[in-house]
């Protein structure tokens, strides 16, 4: 015989399935919002004028709770990652988060997708961080003017200083 569950026990359930998800400040976060009264869960002094879904990269990153040397390390990305210099597309922030065995489907931005890279940061060495920092900034086309430059430079040399750059 099974028994019945109660309304309580139905709420437990929901609620444990949603902190798995989300985890529990977001959870309280959210029931905060919606019933307009605060639930304690918030840290004194955080500004209520960012809503956290348009929290920057590097506002979220001075948020977190590290060792200083690690912490400007995570720093540095986020401010490249805003600037779009760190991962400039979703294809390399999935590709991040595939390599780091993390879930890269359902990303709607590139904050939320900042969100999900932060474990994977947090987990990393200050060397690891590092590289991720240095070869964050080799992704794409933007990487390729000094290719070009010394391809050119090398045809330049080959063919002799006779020919002009006006064709």
């Amino acid at each position: 015989m099974t028994s019945k569950l109660n309304r309580e026990e139905i709420l437990r359930d929901l609620l444990r399935t949603l902190v798995s998800g989300w985890g529990h400040k977001a959870v309280a976060d959210a029931l905060e919002e919606l019933s307009g009264k605060p639930t304690g869960s918030r840290s004194k002094g955080r500004s209520s004028e960012i809503p956290k879904e348009e929290m920057k990269a590097l506002q979220i990153a001075e948020r977190l709770q590290l060792p200083d040397s690690k912490k400007d390390l995570i720093i540095l990305f986020a401010k490249d990652f805003d600037d779009g210099k760190a991962f400039p597309r979703m294809s390399d922030i999935r590709a991040f988060l595939i390599s780091h065995h993390q879930n890269s489907k359902e990303m709607r931005n590139r904050e939320q997708a900042f969100r999900r890279m932060i474990p994977v940061l947090e987990r990393m060495s200050e060397k690891g961080l590092s590289k991720v920092i240095a070869r964050s900034q080799h992704s794409g086309p933007a990487g390729l003017d000094l290719i070009s430059d010394a391809i050119k430079g090398a045809g330049e040399n080959l063919r002799g200083s006779g020919f002009s750059d006006e064709s």
